[in-house]
């Protein structure tokens, strides 16, 4: 199990911005540094070999069979660095507000973007989207960045099975982590996600997953070697990708127990926040959800109010956004729920 430093009068709720270092991977990586010291160049004797090794740890981690794995930076970075090497003129569909870095490269490459409204039917709009304009790609966030909108896996699923032309790319960043995922099964073609935030791996890498049918695309003109070069490109962060490695090795031991925790979180969360009426339409309309919710507060006043309590969050969109995790208790949910009440 993971041992995270907690401050005494502090709640933190901002896993959703960056997931906090925990002592076991803050030893490994003094460790690393101190060899690097030591050993300098020789440290990275065989290092494509344990990139290799690590590949096929992200691999078993996410079920993924047929298909491949690369490392880059940052989603922005893996995600522009894909997009750059689309051709032709393919059509995308994209949830308004979603991760702006999505848009962003689409727009920048002048790609047609079709955007759907991002409201309580968000299914049934990629449907009527994908019905009426017939996209080449769906790119989206599997939850939104901003309030925490989980999008329906098994109705991509039933998606991708009628439309054979649509592929899938998908912002794992919010959602790589909290749950066992199998993205073999999964609708997805290609999945991209951060290190830092629920795969507590720290700043200065990211995955990306792509699947066999992917290159299939008559807009992929690449294959995986030419995908390996452009993506990357430079010299590996062995420091980032052997975060990534321990705590992959550290979220397998303990995955069952995570997901199980954030899935009753998400239901306290939800229930104590309908209670106050601080729960948009879209949100309280939904089966699944994540932990993370946006409260309204337009003129900033709850986000002050909250910080002055010590409680840790950040503001995104009209309001103050909070995520929980696995390492917050119920006993600071019953805090965070009293605060509330006080601003209130």
């Amino acid at each position: 199990m993971m041992r995270f430093y907690k401050d005494p009068n502090k709640i933190y709720l901002d896993s959703a911005k960056a997931s906090p270092y925990y002592y076991e991977l803050l030893e490994w990586r003094n460790n690393y540094e101190k060899k690097s010291l030591i050993l300098k160049s020789e440290i990275r004797i065989n290092h494509k070999k344990l990139v290799k090794n690590i590949k096929k740890e992200v691999s078993d981690f996410f079920m993924l069979k047929n298909g491949d794995v690369f490392f880059s930076s940052s989603f922005s970075q893996a995600f522009f660095s894909l997009i750059n090497n689309i051709k032709g003129k393919p059509k995308f569909i994209v949830l308004e507000d979603d991760y702006p870095s999505i848009s962003d490269a689409i727009k920048k490459n002048n790609f047609e973007i079709i955007f759907i409204k991002n409201d309580s039917n968000i299914e049934e709009n990629i449907k009527n989207a994908i019905d009426k304009f017939e996209p080449n790609f769906l790119a989206i966030s599997v939850v939104q960045w901003v309030d925490g909108i989980k999008i329906d896996i098994n109705f991509l699923k039933l998606l991708k099975s009628k439309y054979d032309n649509l592929s899938i790319i998908a912002d794992g960043t919010q959602f790589c982590g909290t749950c066992k995922f199998n993205f073999e099964n999964s609708p997805f073609d290609v999945m991209i996600s951060s290190g830092y935030k629920w795969m507590l791996a720290g700043y200065g890498i990211s995955f990306i997953l792509i699947k066999d049918n992917f290159y299939s695309n008559k807009f992929v003109s690449f294959k995986k070697k030419e995908a390996e070069d452009f993506i990357e490109l430079g010299h590996y962060d062995m420091l980032a990708i052997g975060s990534l490695s321990f705590s992959i090795k550290k979220l397998t031991e303990s995955l069952d127990m995570i997901e199980k925790k954030l899935t009753s979180f998400s239901k306290i969360i939800m229930s104590e926040l309908t209670k106050l009426d601080l729960i948009e339409k879209k949100v309280k309309s939904r089966s699944d959800h994540s932990t993370i919710f946006n409260i309204k507060d337009n003129d900033g006043r709850l986000f002050k109010f909250l910080l002055k309590n010590n409680i840790i969050c950040s503001q995104r969109g009209n309001g103050v956004r909070v995520s929980f995790n696995f390492f917050n208790t119920k006993s600071e949910i019953k805090k965070f729920v009293k605060t509330l009440k006080k601003f209130n």
